[in-house]
């Protein structure tokens, strides 16, 4: 009897090393996962920024005189006005005093050069008119040579002939030394340098009369009347209120996959109840630094807007960027993707297997991947399945994705 109960425990103990073996074995080839299903539903790809609201065509008028000088505005914020119109004025008494003292100074410069050439023309003159006495003593003196061959003329003769052809010459190169003493070239340049003067004073005069450069609006005064205006100081701006856009500061990491022709959905708080819709124009082509106070750098995407009736210049706006506008879609959650170079693949639950199965891939956003190709909807994927192997048994685990 105790041979019998001896054999039937050691029966008992292989039965259970080699059930127990089994179970080990199973529970070592069955992978636990958790999976979610592919499901249609609306997709959409968005990048949230904030912008400010700018006008297309603006320009900021600044004091171009040298000196500071007291200014006198002509214009308000949200007057209307034309290119070329004065808008404001600077004190230049000082310069068209100076003005006045250039155009004397070059009154007396053009009066002198006048005289010169006056006397350079009468000494021109009287130098043609010596040449021609010189020319007649000359012909008196062959005369007088000639009659005294034909004996009826003496020495006497001959010496006063003689002589007027002395005076003649003398008088000949004194006009020719006159002549060539009455250089004019300083007072040309005296002249052109009074010039100068007289046009770099009108100008400075001129500059005191402060121009729009654009037709537009006065959007934004920075200075007041009585104040003095440096040069190159902002006095005003103005611009063209009906062509504005948005200028949206976007991260290096939410710039990615944002392109040209893109639609954006602009709100203002000032005017909560208008959607502003516009299209990406522009991405700048450098990452622009820190602003003061910030660490972030960032890059600036321009943004036409379609009618900005509800906006204002200058006001904060909040910004969405579509990279891909609301559609429906068959999605899967990011992390079942498998990314092997180009090829992206996914493992689906195949009646308790680990199928894995290459897919086309649409979008990505920070959720879900699209998937055109490869698996239909309410499929099994498994999540994070980097540890998985194609035809490995698999067992769903609690809390898995639905």
């Amino acid at each position: 009897m105790k041979k019998k109960i001896a054999v039937f425990l050691g029966l008992a103990l292989i039965v259970a090393v080699i059930i127990g073996a089994v179970i080990k074995s199973n529970s070592e080839s069955v992978a636990e996962v958790k999976t979610a299903e592919a499901k249609t539903m609306e997709y959409e790809d968005k990048v949230l920024a904030t912008g400010k609201v700018e006008v297309v065509d603006s320009v900021d008028v600044a004091s171009t005189l040298a000196v500071p000088a007291k200014l006198t505005l002509l214009v308000e914020e949200g007057d209307q006005v034309k290119k070329g119109q004065v808008i404001a004025e600077l004190d230049v008494s000082e310069q068209k005093k100076q003005l006045a003292d250039a155009e004397r100074s070059l009154e007396a410069a053009e009066n002198a050069l006048a005289n010169a050439n006056k006397a350079k023309q009468e000494i021109a003159a009287a130098k043609k008119e010596a040449e021609q006495n010189l020319a007649l003593a000359k012909q008196g003196l062959e005369a007088v040579k000639a009659l005294i061959q034909e004996g009826k003329a003496g020495q006497e003769e001959l010496l006063e002939a003689q002589q007027a052809v002395a005076a003649a010459e003398q008088a000949k190169n004194a006009v020719e030394m006159q002549a060539k003493s009455m250089d004019t070239s300083a007072l040309q340049l005296q002249v052109e340098q009074a010039r100068s003067a007289v046009d770099a004073a009108r100008s400075a005069v001129e500059k005191g009369k402060i121009k729009s450069p654009i037709d537009g609006v006065v959007l934004q005064v920075f200075a007041k009347s009585g104040s003095y205006a440096q040069m190159g100081m902002p006095l005003l701006t103005v611009g063209n209120s009906e062509q504005l856009q948005v200028v949206a500061k976007l991260s290096e990491q939410d710039i990615n996959g944002v392109k040209v022709g893109q639609e954006v959905e602009v709100r203002w708080a000032g005017a909560p109840k208008h959607l502003v819709k516009g299209k990406v124009k522009r991405i700048a082509p450098v990452v622009s630094a820190p602003e003061m106070g910030q660490t972030e750098t960032h890059i600036k995407v321009y943004i036409t807007i379609d009618d900005g009736a509800a906006l204002k210049p200058g006001a904060t706006v909040d910004v969405v960027i579509y990279r891909v506008k609301p559609r429906q879609s068959l999605l899967v959650p990011n992390e079942a993707i498998i990314e092997d170079g180009e090829t992206k693949t996914v493992f689906v639950v195949d009646n308790g297997t680990a199928k894995k199965v290459t897919v086309q891939t649409g979008h990505s956003n920070e959720l879900y991947t699209e998937i055109k190709e490869g698996i239909k909807a309410n499929t099994k994927v498994i999540l994070e399945p980097k540890d998985i192997k194609d035809g490995q048994k698999v067992r769903l685990t609690g809390g898995g994705a639905q």
